[in-house]
């Protein structure tokens, strides 16, 4: 039985070759999970060596143009692939509305594809869309809990946990601090957080004013605040992810971290492999403990 979390894409929407946009996979058993689809996640999920014609579910946890910029891109690619089974995408109703306009805008591309191309199956172009709500979903291996995070003004927006073969894994979704988030996270084996280094968003001309910094941060979490939470949760690992902006000095966020946790702290890269059943973390030729 595997259990493992994968980074996809562990950025934001500043473009940048060393981060792809926000997804990540989750893999328990027989079950393969997507979580967001954010820019560059079809070439991610290639490099972790999992196709997206292999997928068992999309799960969109808000709507915010980096969680479903490459949403049609993914279905097409999958298609590519050999996909032959139907999706299942699961999230709320902005998110949907807005894939389901990226459907129509390529209705005319994908019937031509589908004429001209003569591929065995189009079921892999069919989607099930269901509404994300608070509470269980149900798929094999796995036991998943989506609950609602403080993300306002987008709203609704949703964390998940992911429970398989006795270990715990928590994702926190792009959220403010927040008590559902705290007890969601009670004792996990390993928190993903999204983060925003204040200490590095300073006001730039032509860029961002004062106010804009402010207001992004106003629903995000700062490392200060991610290391209490991982703290009061009592997890036994914290990973950073969506980080903002992504190329922010790791090695003094590292610091900021553990000045208020005194767990396994770790700042996510693309392709980094997290075995909670084993309890490693692999980066590139890297192996460490959690």
């Amino acid at each position: 039985m595997s259990f493992e979390f994968v980074c996809l894409g562990t950025g934001c929407p500043v473009a940048t070759p060393a981060r792809m946009g926000p997804a990540h996979l989750v893999i328990a058993g027989a079950t393969k999970i997507l979580i967001d689809c954010g820019s560059g996640v079809t070439q991610r999920l290639v490099q972790a060596g999992t196709r997206g014609a292999d997928l068992n579910a999309l799960i969109v946890t808000h709507y915010h143009s980096d969680h479903v910029i490459d949403f049609w891109q993914l279905i097409v690619s999958s298609w590519h692939q050999g996909r032959a089974k139907p999706w299942r995408v699961i999230s709320t109703p902005p998110a949907i509305a807005h894939m389901k306009k990226q459907i129509e805008s390529f209705a005319d591309e994908i019937a031509l594809r589908i004429t001209h191309e003569h591929r065995p199956s189009t079921d892999g172009l069919t989607i099930a869309f269901e509404e994300l709500n608070a509470g269980t979903l149900t798929f094999p291996d796995v036991a998943i809990t989506a609950f609602a995070v403080d993300h306002r003004p987008v709203a609704p927006a949703y964390g998940l946990t992911f429970e398989s073969a006795g270990r715990k894994l928590v994702f926190s979704g792009d959220t403010a601090p927040c008590n559902a988030l705290e007890q969601a996270a009670q004792n996990a084996d390993l928190l993903v957080q999204e983060v925003f280094v204040d200490r590095e968003m300073q006001p730039t001309p032509g860029v961002r004013s004062a106010e804009t910094v402010a207001s992004v941060q106003a629903y995000h979490t700062t490392p200060a605040q991610a290391a209490h939470i991982a703290s009061s949760a009592q997890v036994r690992a914290l990973m950073l992810t969506h980080i903002v902006p992504p190329a922010a000095n790791c090695a003094a966020l590292l610091q900021e971290i553990r000045a208020g946790y005194s767990g396994t702290a770790i700042v996510g890269e693309d392709l980094m492999r997290f075995d909670l059943i084993n309890r490693i973390v692999k980066s590139g030729e890297t192996t460490l403990a959690l």
